[in-house]
């Protein structure tokens, strides 16, 4: 069952999570990243609870990308193709999630994703403000450690992501939604600049629990006035300090 926001509640906050599901996300073959991811988001959001400007502001839409793009149905609480939900369906008040057991295969539809992903925040957007609810624009993370392909399989090169990236960039031009790309284990990080310009994070020393936590504080903190650089910037920064925070707990343990 998903929850309701409480009484009192004055604004919202959507936030798409999209996370890579691509067969390199079950590597290495001894711990692999797709189980640190599942474990985190088990642990983060259950413990939501704590997090009071969250529970009341945020709601998140989960989507999943390998050969398939899938959406997160929280009623159901199972994955489904992504197209075959409207908005309203798959938004769920932040405590209210129960993340899927998520598993690795297949290829990397990151634009794809991305695309799909447009379509619903601008919608959520859209039946927000014309039910008069107070709305701060969306944010839309991707969670990669890889580079984008076609639905056959094949490498994707910067000019094959530009119509994506344009229509990323209107978006926030607009103050439509505001674009975040983080990397994690060798992830193409050249190519998520292309999507992304000034907001795309290689975290590699941050464990997928610490990158939650600061997106969805991000998410939360930042941009509500800013235009997108300035929250690119803010967010730039708050990663850059946990990042080295994280270096400096490993040399002291």
């Amino acid at each position: 069952m998903t929850t309701a926001f409480g009484e009192g509640f004055d604004e919202r906050q959507p936030v798409v999570l999209l996370l890579d599901t691509s067969a390199s996300m079950g590597r290495p073959a001894e711990r692999p990243r797709i189980d640190e991811l599942n474990d985190a988001l088990t642990a983060w959001f259950d413990g939501v609870r704590r997090h009071g400007r969250l529970r009341s502001r945020v709601e998140v839409c989960l989507i999943t990308f390998d050969s398939q793009v899938r959406a997160y149905d929280p009623r159901e609480r199972t994955l489904v193709p992504v197209e075959s939900l409207p908005a309203d369906r798959l938004f769920v008040p932040v405590d209210g999630m129960r993340p899927p057991r998520l598993a690795a295969s297949g290829y990397t539809r990151m634009t794809d994703a991305v695309d799909a992903a447009l379509a619903l925040a601008r919608e959520r957007l859209s039946t927000l403000r014309a039910r008069r609810v107070q709305v701060i624009r969306p944010f839309l993370w991707v969670l990669t450690d890889g580079a984008p392909s076609d639905a056959e399989g094949r490498p994707l090169d910067a000019e094959a992501l530009q119509d994506t990236a344009r229509a990323l960039r209107q978006g926030e031009k607009e103050r439509e939604w505001v674009f975040q790309a983080v990397g994690v284990h060798g992830a193409d990080l050249e190519l998520l600049r292309v999507l992304a310009p000034k907001g795309a994070h290689l975290l590699d020393r941050l464990g997928f629990g610490q990158i939650l936590d600061l997106l969805f504080y991000s998410s939360d903190r930042f941009g509500a006035v800013q235009d997108a650089d300035a929250v690119h910037a803010q967010v730039a920064d708050l990663a850059a300090r946990r990042a080295r925070m994280a270096e400096i707990e490993g040399e002291y343990q």
